[in-house]
């Protein structure tokens, strides 16, 4: 499958390109063939490059317990301020605490802030809302100062991808007084409705790598397996009747991803409801450049939201 033209970042785009050549064995969307959903998630969770980076002198990690949901904790040695509960991306349907280690890391450092990243319940095991109460939960457990290492009034949700979709639907109910307060939400390529094909982004960029049309409606359909017209807020934040009183905001899309009308969209809603909004909008990337290795577009992107990430801790 060649690269789209408006992939237009060099490493991102010569990444994409090793990618596209071996394109035959990554996972790409629905398929008929009766079985192959289970070898295709399967194949999504034993993904080899989802490793755990060693600590260094600028960065800890601690691996921790909340009553059986495993969390790690990552903390900026030169001191931070504030926590986010952060859940990793992976379609709801794949990933864990390595998942997103490396992009967790260079949050925490960019922002001067700690990270709390979830082993969340996944689908189809799992489906909707349980990832979303794993997120809950984690964001409670950070509530009550997660052992002594969190400041439980300095607190914010972040998630990347499908874990963007989960912090803004925690971020709705943090609003409606379901679940703690919170001081930002960090929403970084994130998954915000159900898959609109009818959306100018997905029209665009139905069949790229890493993210096609057809991928979407695949995981969507095994995290919110009974979906209908009336889908619920907390599976499509976008379908929210109103957004007033939502926490500040700090949204980061990508240019070359069927998901980038709803971010903006999203971004757009929250500013005209009196939010707070800093939206980066990234040119020449796909979804997933923020985990692509040997990169510098992620470092750019989280020094550019990194700013207003301090805002809502100061």
């Amino acid at each position: 499958m060649p690269v789209h033209p408006a992939i237009t970042d060099p490493a991102v785009r010569a990444h994409l390109e090793r990618l596209s050549a071996r394109a035959g064995t990554i996972p790409s969307g629905a398929t008929d063939a009766e079985g192959d959903d289970v070898a295709r998630i399967a194949e999504l969770r034993a993904n080899p490059s989802w490793v755990r980076l060693p600590d260094d002198d600028a960065l800890e990690s601690i691996d921790l317990d909340a009553d059986g949901l495993a969390l790690r904790l990552y903390r900026p040695r030169a001191g931070q301020r504030g926590t986010l509960v952060f859940a990793h991306g992976g379609g709801w349907v794949a990933g864990d605490l390595d998942n997103n280690d490396a992009l967790c890391r260079a949050l925490a450092l960019a922002t001067g802030t700690q990270v709390l990243s979830v082993d969340y319940r996944l689908a189809p095991e799992h489906p909707f809302p349980a990832g979303l109460d794993d997120l809950d939960r984690a964001l409670h457990f950070a509530a009550t100062g997660a052992e002594g290492l969190v400041d439980p009034a300095l607190l914010g949700v972040a998630g990347h991808s499908a874990g963007g979709n989960l912090a803004a639907a925690l971020a709705l109910r943090s609003r409606e007084g379901r679940a703690p307060g919170i001081r930002c939400q960090v929403l970084l390529c994130p998954v915000l409705d159900a898959p609109d094909p009818t959306r100018p982004s997905y029209r665009a960029h139905t069949d790229n790598l890493p993210l096609t049309a057809k991928g979407m409606q695949w995981y969507w359909g095994l995290y919110v397996p009974d979906a209908t017209d009336s889908v619920p807020a907390g599976a499509a934040p976008l379908r929210a009747a109103d957004l007033v009183g939502s926490a500040p905001a700090v949204i980061v899309a990508a240019e070359v991803d069927p998901l980038s009308d709803e971010a903006q969209e999203y971004g757009d809603r929250l500013a005209a409801s009196g939010v707070a909004v800093d939206l980066v909008r990234r040119e020449g990337v796909p979804h997933l450049f923020l985990v692509f290795p040997s990169t510098p577009a992620r470092d750019e992107v989280l020094a550019q939201i990194a700013p207003a990430v301090r805002r809502a801790f100061a």
